[in-house]
C-alpha cells in the first residue's frame, strides 16, 4: 500500500467512525410520589383488571380483535379477485 492509499484509508477511517462519537442523552428521572406498598397494590390490581400482558406493567393490553368478517367471506372475495386477476397495490411489494 502506498503512502498516498495509507494516507486516504485512515482519512476515510476517522471521518466514518466520527457519527458514532456523540453522547448519549441523559434524561433526568423525576422521583416517585408513591410509596413500595402503593406500587405494589397498583400492580396487583391492574392484574386483577386485566391490564398487563404476561407481567408486563409499561402498557396496557389491546382489547381483543373481533372480525367483522368471516373466514369463508374472506375466502370467497379472495377467489374471486384471483379470478379477475385483481390484486391490492399497497400489499403487492412495490
Amino acid at each position: 500500500m502506498s503512502t498516498k492509499q495509507f494516507v486516504v484509508a485512515s482519512m476515510l477511517a476517522l471521518v466514518g467512525g466520527a457519527g458514532f462519537a456523540m453522547e448519549a442523552t441523559e434524561f433526568p428521572l423525576e422521583p416517585s410520589t408513591l410509596t413500595r406498598e402503593e406500587v405494589k397494590a397498583a400492580l396487583i390490581q391492574a392484574r386483577a383488571n386485566g391490564e398487563l400482558v404476561r407481567g408486563e406493567a409499561a402498557f396496557r393490553a389491546d382489547p381483543p380483535f373481533v372480525a367483522v368478517r368471516t373466514r369463508e367471506e374472506v375466502r370467497a372475495e379472495a377467489v374471486a379477485a384471483a379470478h379477475q386477476h385483481r390484486f391490492d397495490e399497497l400489499h403487492a411489494g412495490g
